[in-house]
């Protein structure tokens, strides 16, 4: 997650990048809405969340990266739709719970954030 306003910004406007192409095509190919595939792309995001705080000053760094930011964004909307022709419509159901999950925990670190800078200052 981003740890300056400029960064959970641009973490937001990315996760968008994603969301809104994967949307669009789930709504296009009337992608199946049920609580499981739900369930699977919530408890992805919190999973990827979770292994990627084991180090969060390496996946800082690699994540400073453009190119980096760049390829996640293709990799999200071209593999995102490609899985979704291979595997099925659900893998975009899937895929955007997950992206709103992330944008959840995203909003929710901010207001940690200012919340504790607010009784610590």
């Amino acid at each position: 997650m981003g740890d300056g306003g400029g960064t959970t910004r641009r973490d937001a406007a990315l996760t968008l990048a994603v969301l809104a192409p994967v949307a669009a095509a789930a709504v296009v190919l009337d992608a199946p809405f049920s609580p499981t595939v739900v369930a699977l792309g919530t408890g992805g995001a919190v999973a990827v969340e979770l292994l990627l705080s084991i180090d969060p000053s390496r996946v800082r760094a690699v994540w400073a990266d453009r190119r980096v930011q760049a390829a996640a964004v293709g990799v999200g909307v071209v593999g995102g739709v490609g899985l979704a022709v291979v595997a099925g419509p659900w893998v975009l159901t899937a895929l955007s719970a997950g992206l709103c999950t992330y944008l959840g925990l995203l909003g929710g670190h901010v207001a940690w954030r200012r919340l504790w800078r607010r009784e610590n200052h």
